[in-house]
Protein backbone atom coordinates (compact mmCIF):
# COMPACT_ATOMS: atom_id res chain seq x y z
CA UNK A 1 0.00 0.00 0.00
CA UNK A 2 1.14 3.67 -0.99
CA UNK A 3 2.07 5.58 2.02
CA UNK A 4 1.01 9.19 0.82
CA UNK A 5 0.13 11.08 -2.49
CA UNK A 6 3.54 11.85 -2.99
CA UNK A 7 6.30 10.56 -1.70
CA UNK A 8 9.78 11.96 -1.23
CA UNK A 9 13.03 11.47 0.58
CA UNK A 10 14.89 14.20 1.93
CA UNK A 11 18.43 12.66 2.62
CA UNK A 12 19.62 10.70 -0.61
CA UNK A 13 23.00 10.31 -1.41
CA UNK A 14 23.29 9.28 -5.65
CA UNK A 15 26.87 9.09 -5.95
CA UNK A 16 28.99 6.38 -5.23
CA UNK A 17 33.19 5.91 -4.50
CA UNK A 18 35.12 3.46 -5.98
CA UNK A 19 38.92 3.07 -4.35
CA UNK A 20 41.79 0.83 -4.87
CA UNK A 21 42.53 -0.55 -1.16
CA UNK A 22 45.62 -2.18 -0.51
CA UNK A 23 46.28 -4.26 2.65
CA UNK A 24 46.97 -1.33 4.73
CA UNK A 25 43.61 0.66 3.78
CA UNK A 26 41.34 -1.92 5.40
CA UNK A 27 41.20 0.10 8.53
CA UNK A 28 37.94 2.02 7.89
CA UNK A 29 40.19 5.57 9.08
CA UNK A 30 42.65 5.52 7.04
CA UNK A 31 39.48 4.48 3.76
CA UNK A 32 37.87 7.46 5.03
CA UNK A 33 40.77 9.96 4.68
CA UNK A 34 41.34 8.45 1.39
CA UNK A 35 37.66 9.41 0.07
CA UNK A 36 37.88 12.89 1.11
CA UNK A 37 40.19 12.89 -2.04
CA UNK A 38 38.10 11.42 -4.37
CA UNK A 39 37.16 12.65 -7.99
CA UNK A 40 34.56 12.84 -10.29
CA UNK A 41 35.06 9.85 -13.05
CA UNK A 42 35.13 12.32 -15.83
CA UNK A 43 37.89 13.84 -14.45
CA UNK A 44 39.54 11.16 -13.08
CA UNK A 45 43.08 9.65 -14.21
CA UNK A 46 44.94 6.70 -13.88
CA UNK A 47 46.42 8.06 -10.89
CA UNK A 48 43.68 9.01 -8.99
CA UNK A 49 42.90 6.74 -6.49
CA UNK A 50 39.49 6.98 -5.48
CA UNK A 51 36.40 8.10 -8.07
CA UNK A 52 32.95 8.85 -7.89
CA UNK A 53 30.48 7.50 -9.98
CA UNK A 54 26.96 8.52 -10.92
CA UNK A 55 24.91 5.65 -8.82
CA UNK A 56 21.55 7.22 -9.79
CA UNK A 57 20.74 3.85 -12.25
CA UNK A 58 19.98 1.83 -8.60
CA UNK A 59 18.54 4.87 -7.05
CA UNK A 60 16.59 5.23 -10.05
CA UNK A 61 15.07 1.44 -9.76
CA UNK A 62 14.57 1.93 -6.03
CA UNK A 63 12.47 5.06 -6.92
CA UNK A 64 10.30 2.54 -9.00
CA UNK A 65 10.59 -0.32 -6.95
CA UNK A 66 8.89 1.68 -3.78
CA UNK A 67 7.28 4.14 -5.42
CA UNK A 68 8.91 7.53 -4.43
CA UNK A 69 8.01 10.72 -6.29
CA UNK A 70 11.70 12.87 -6.03
CA UNK A 71 14.42 13.00 -4.16
CA UNK A 72 16.28 15.45 -2.49
CA UNK A 73 19.99 14.88 -3.05
CA UNK A 74 22.61 14.94 -0.07
CA UNK A 75 26.61 15.58 -1.04
CA UNK A 76 27.49 13.69 2.47
CA UNK A 77 31.39 14.44 3.05
CA UNK A 78 32.40 13.25 -0.24
CA UNK A 79 30.00 13.61 -3.01
CA UNK A 80 30.01 17.08 -5.60
CA UNK A 81 27.34 19.24 -6.21
CA UNK A 82 28.33 18.88 -10.15
CA UNK A 83 27.64 15.47 -10.41
CA UNK A 84 24.24 16.16 -8.79
CA UNK A 85 23.68 18.59 -11.06
CA UNK A 86 24.37 16.25 -13.94
CA UNK A 87 21.62 13.61 -12.12
CA UNK A 88 19.43 16.41 -11.87
CA UNK A 89 19.53 17.40 -16.09
CA UNK A 90 19.21 14.09 -16.50
CA UNK A 91 15.78 13.30 -14.59
CA UNK A 92 13.61 16.08 -15.05
CA UNK A 93 11.27 16.36 -12.07
CA UNK A 94 12.91 13.92 -10.07
CA UNK A 95 15.24 15.41 -7.96
CA UNK A 96 16.21 18.47 -6.60
CA UNK A 97 19.99 19.07 -4.41
CA UNK A 98 21.23 20.65 -1.06
CA UNK A 99 24.70 22.63 -1.74
CA UNK A 100 27.71 22.16 -0.08
CA UNK A 101 31.16 23.13 -0.25
CA UNK A 102 32.53 19.83 -0.34
CA UNK A 103 34.98 20.85 -3.57
CA UNK A 104 36.69 23.28 -1.38
CA UNK A 105 37.71 20.75 1.31
CA UNK A 106 39.29 18.82 -1.43
CA UNK A 107 41.20 21.67 -2.65
CA UNK A 108 42.66 22.10 0.82
CA UNK A 109 43.64 18.58 0.96
CA UNK A 110 45.05 18.67 -2.23
CA UNK A 111 46.94 21.82 -1.34
CA UNK A 112 45.37 23.94 -4.06
CA UNK A 113 43.69 26.16 -2.30
CA UNK A 114 43.45 27.29 1.71
CA UNK A 115 40.52 26.53 3.61
CA UNK A 116 38.45 29.25 4.88
CA UNK A 117 34.56 29.84 6.21
CA UNK A 118 34.79 32.64 3.70
CA UNK A 119 35.70 30.34 0.67
CA UNK A 120 32.77 27.77 1.81
CA UNK A 121 30.20 30.44 1.45
CA UNK A 122 31.46 31.84 -1.85
CA UNK A 123 31.32 28.05 -3.50
CA UNK A 124 27.84 27.67 -1.44
CA UNK A 125 26.47 31.23 -2.92
CA UNK A 126 27.43 30.37 -6.27
CA UNK A 127 25.56 26.76 -6.30
CA UNK A 128 22.56 28.24 -4.70
CA UNK A 129 22.30 30.39 -7.67
CA UNK A 130 22.03 27.20 -10.23
CA UNK A 131 18.64 25.50 -11.33
CA UNK A 132 17.56 22.59 -8.76
CA UNK A 133 19.80 23.30 -5.26
CA UNK A 134 17.12 24.35 -2.93
CA UNK A 135 19.08 23.78 0.44
CA UNK A 136 22.42 24.03 2.10
CA UNK A 137 23.46 20.53 3.32
CA UNK A 138 24.61 17.62 4.89
CA UNK A 139 25.25 19.58 8.06
CA UNK A 140 26.96 22.99 7.84
CA UNK A 141 31.10 23.39 6.30
CA UNK A 142 33.74 22.73 9.23
CA UNK A 143 37.21 22.96 8.73
CA UNK A 144 39.32 20.34 7.23
CA UNK A 145 42.34 18.11 9.30
CA UNK A 146 40.71 19.24 12.61
CA UNK A 147 42.68 17.37 15.35
CA UNK A 148 40.51 18.98 18.56
CA UNK A 149 36.53 19.37 19.19
CA UNK A 150 36.01 23.35 18.55
CA UNK A 151 34.66 25.75 21.54
CA UNK A 152 31.24 26.53 19.83
CA UNK A 153 32.40 30.38 20.45
CA UNK A 154 35.30 29.86 18.03
CA UNK A 155 32.80 27.33 15.68
CA UNK A 156 29.29 30.05 15.81
CA UNK A 157 31.01 32.80 13.49
CA UNK A 158 31.75 29.78 10.68
CA UNK A 159 28.16 28.61 11.45
CA UNK A 160 26.79 32.31 11.46
CA UNK A 161 28.31 33.11 7.75
CA UNK A 162 26.65 29.90 6.02
CA UNK A 163 23.20 31.19 7.54
CA UNK A 164 23.96 34.80 5.89
CA UNK A 165 24.10 32.70 2.78
CA UNK A 166 21.08 30.76 3.40
CA UNK A 167 18.99 34.06 4.23
CA UNK A 168 19.96 35.53 1.28
CA UNK A 169 19.02 32.90 -0.94
CA UNK A 170 16.04 32.07 1.46
CA UNK A 171 16.73 28.39 1.73
CA UNK A 172 16.74 26.11 4.46
CA UNK A 173 20.22 25.12 6.37
CA UNK A 174 20.91 21.06 6.85
CA UNK A 175 22.50 20.54 10.45
CA UNK A 176 23.71 16.96 10.56
CA UNK A 177 23.29 15.27 13.82
CA UNK A 178 24.25 12.06 15.38
CA UNK A 179 26.56 9.56 14.08
CA UNK A 180 26.71 5.84 13.68
CA UNK A 181 29.35 3.29 15.36
CA UNK A 182 31.07 0.69 14.20
CA UNK A 183 33.81 1.28 11.71
CA UNK A 184 33.36 5.22 11.74
CA UNK A 185 35.68 7.62 12.30
CA UNK A 186 34.48 8.65 15.55
CA UNK A 187 33.08 11.62 17.35
CA UNK A 188 32.46 14.84 14.72
CA UNK A 189 34.99 17.62 15.89
CA UNK A 190 32.37 20.38 15.29
CA UNK A 191 30.41 21.19 18.30
CA UNK A 192 27.32 21.69 16.30
CA UNK A 193 27.32 18.06 14.86
CA UNK A 194 28.13 17.13 18.80
CA UNK A 195 24.99 19.36 20.58
CA UNK A 196 21.46 20.06 18.24
CA UNK A 197 20.82 22.27 21.06
CA UNK A 198 23.30 24.91 19.83
CA UNK A 199 21.03 25.99 16.97
CA UNK A 200 18.45 27.26 19.12
CA UNK A 201 20.75 29.91 19.55
CA UNK A 202 21.82 30.69 15.96
CA UNK A 203 18.35 30.38 15.55
CA UNK A 204 17.85 33.48 17.12
CA UNK A 205 19.52 35.36 15.25
CA UNK A 206 18.37 33.59 11.98
CA UNK A 207 14.34 33.31 13.07
CA UNK A 208 14.08 33.15 9.15
CA UNK A 209 16.08 30.40 8.16
CA UNK A 210 14.59 27.31 8.23
CA UNK A 211 16.66 24.26 9.54
CA UNK A 212 16.49 20.37 8.76
CA UNK A 213 17.85 18.26 11.31
CA UNK A 214 19.44 15.74 9.36
CA UNK A 215 18.57 12.27 10.73
CA UNK A 216 16.25 13.28 13.34
CA UNK A 217 19.51 13.24 15.60
CA UNK A 218 19.39 9.06 14.72
CA UNK A 219 22.05 8.36 12.13
CA UNK A 220 22.83 4.91 13.38
CA UNK A 221 22.44 2.47 16.58
CA UNK A 222 19.74 3.22 18.95
CA UNK A 223 21.20 6.44 21.27
CA UNK A 224 18.19 8.65 21.83
CA UNK A 225 20.12 11.40 23.35
CA UNK A 226 20.50 13.87 19.75
CA UNK A 227 16.61 13.13 19.51
CA UNK A 228 15.65 13.99 22.43
CA UNK A 229 18.08 17.51 22.29
CA UNK A 230 16.47 17.83 18.48
CA UNK A 231 12.97 17.56 19.76
CA UNK A 232 14.03 20.40 22.52
CA UNK A 233 15.11 22.67 19.40
CA UNK A 234 12.01 21.72 17.03
CA UNK A 235 9.56 22.18 19.90
CA UNK A 236 10.36 26.18 20.31
CA UNK A 237 10.07 26.88 16.53
CA UNK A 238 7.83 25.88 13.80
CA UNK A 239 10.51 25.94 10.88
CA UNK A 240 12.67 23.33 12.46
CA UNK A 241 12.08 19.66 11.11
CA UNK A 242 13.04 16.28 11.95
CA UNK A 243 14.27 13.65 9.05
CA UNK A 244 12.25 10.77 10.76
CA UNK A 245 13.49 8.24 7.95
CA UNK A 246 15.76 6.43 10.37
CA UNK A 247 13.78 6.02 13.28
CA UNK A 248 11.71 2.58 14.22
CA UNK A 249 7.92 2.07 14.75
CA UNK A 250 7.62 3.35 18.54
CA UNK A 251 10.28 5.81 18.05
CA UNK A 252 8.30 8.21 15.68
CA UNK A 253 5.56 9.08 18.61
CA UNK A 254 8.56 11.12 20.16
CA UNK A 255 7.62 14.40 17.37
CA UNK A 256 4.74 13.02 16.57
CA UNK A 257 3.28 13.33 19.76
CA UNK A 258 4.54 16.34 21.13
CA UNK A 259 1.95 19.14 20.72
CA UNK A 260 4.60 21.46 20.06
CA UNK A 261 6.14 19.80 16.87
CA UNK A 262 3.88 17.36 15.74
CA UNK A 263 3.64 16.05 11.90
CA UNK A 264 4.04 19.35 10.21
CA UNK A 265 7.42 19.30 11.83
CA UNK A 266 8.20 15.47 10.13
CA UNK A 267 9.78 15.18 7.06
CA UNK A 268 10.46 11.55 5.51
CA UNK A 269 14.27 11.30 5.18
CA UNK A 270 16.43 8.68 5.46
CA UNK A 271 20.17 8.14 3.74
CA UNK A 272 19.57 5.90 0.92
CA UNK A 273 22.95 5.50 -0.60
CA UNK A 274 24.97 5.13 2.43
CA UNK A 275 26.08 1.93 3.79
CA UNK A 276 24.71 1.01 6.96
CA UNK A 277 22.77 -2.05 7.15
CA UNK A 278 20.01 -2.85 8.90
CA UNK A 279 20.51 -4.79 12.37
CA UNK A 280 17.48 -6.57 13.34
CA UNK A 281 17.00 -7.44 17.03
CA UNK A 282 13.28 -9.28 17.63
CA UNK A 283 11.45 -9.33 20.96
CA UNK A 284 14.01 -6.17 21.76
CA UNK A 285 14.11 -2.73 22.24
CA UNK A 286 14.33 -1.86 19.14
CA UNK A 287 13.82 -4.56 17.22
CA UNK A 288 16.10 -3.26 14.21
CA UNK A 289 18.30 0.31 14.17
CA UNK A 290 21.12 1.21 11.14
CA UNK A 291 24.42 0.92 12.29
CA UNK A 292 27.72 0.42 10.66
CA UNK A 293 28.68 -3.40 11.92
CA UNK A 294 32.67 -4.22 12.22
CA UNK A 295 31.94 -7.76 12.69
CA UNK A 296 30.60 -7.55 9.32
CA UNK A 297 32.72 -5.53 7.13
CA UNK A 298 32.59 -3.12 4.89
CA UNK A 299 28.92 -3.68 3.09
CA UNK A 300 29.75 -4.11 -1.12
CA UNK A 301 26.06 -4.11 -1.57
CA UNK A 302 23.82 -1.54 -1.46
CA UNK A 303 21.86 -1.34 1.21
CA UNK A 304 18.53 -1.45 1.12
CA UNK A 305 16.42 1.59 3.29
CA UNK A 306 13.27 2.47 2.19
CA UNK A 307 12.02 -1.42 2.49
CA UNK A 308 12.27 -1.38 5.89
CA UNK A 309 11.90 2.14 6.80
CA UNK A 310 8.30 2.17 4.84
CA UNK A 311 7.34 -1.05 6.87
CA UNK A 312 8.31 0.95 10.31
CA UNK A 313 6.31 4.15 8.85
CA UNK A 314 3.26 2.01 8.09
CA UNK A 315 3.36 0.10 11.70
CA UNK A 316 3.47 3.32 13.13
CA UNK A 317 0.67 4.87 11.24
CA UNK A 318 -1.30 1.36 12.14
CA UNK A 319 -0.77 1.59 15.86
CA UNK A 320 -1.40 5.51 16.50
CA UNK A 321 -4.23 6.04 13.97
CA UNK A 322 -2.21 8.23 12.27
CA UNK A 323 -4.65 10.88 10.10
CA UNK A 324 -3.91 10.26 6.16
CA UNK A 325 -3.97 13.91 5.58
CA UNK A 326 -1.23 14.49 8.17
CA UNK A 327 1.15 11.00 7.29
CA UNK A 328 1.01 12.95 3.24
CA UNK A 329 2.97 15.91 5.32
CA UNK A 330 5.28 13.59 6.51
CA UNK A 331 5.81 12.27 3.64
CA UNK A 332 6.10 14.83 0.91
CA UNK A 333 3.98 17.72 1.54
CA UNK A 334 6.07 19.59 4.45
CA UNK A 335 8.96 19.44 2.19
CA UNK A 336 7.27 19.98 -1.28
CA UNK A 337 6.47 23.57 0.49
CA UNK A 338 9.44 24.02 2.47
CA UNK A 339 12.05 23.44 -0.87
CA UNK A 340 8.93 24.58 -3.34
CA UNK A 341 8.67 21.42 -5.49
CA UNK A 342 7.10 20.85 -8.33
CA UNK A 343 4.90 18.33 -6.73
CA UNK A 344 1.01 18.14 -7.07
CA UNK A 345 -1.26 20.80 -6.31
CA UNK A 346 -0.47 21.80 -2.92
CA UNK A 347 -4.56 21.38 -1.90
CA UNK A 348 -4.02 18.17 -2.11
CA UNK A 349 -1.98 18.48 1.43
CA UNK A 350 -3.31 19.70 4.49
CA UNK A 351 -4.53 23.39 4.97
CA UNK A 352 -7.42 25.56 7.14
CA UNK A 353 -9.10 28.18 6.46
CA UNK A 354 -8.57 30.62 9.91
Amino acid sequence: MRLGRFIVETHCHAQRIAARMSDDDVDYQRLADKMMTSVPADEADEDDDVVLYDNSDRLLYDMDAYDVDMCVLQPGAWFENGLNQKIIENNPGKFVSAASAVRVTKQHLRGEEEWTIDRACEHLDEWLEEDGFRMIGEGVPMPPELDRVMDWRERRPQVRKVFEVADDHDVPVGWHTGYPSGYSTGKWRAPDWEDPTLAGDIKEEFPDVPIIFQHGGMQGHWREKYVEQCCEVASAWDDVYLEVGLYWADLFKKPYKDTNIGPEQMIWGGDWGASLPQVSQPNDDPPFYWDQRSDRGLPAHQCDYWGAAMRQMFQFAQDQQVEQDKLNLIMGGNIARLLDLDGPDPRLFEQYLE
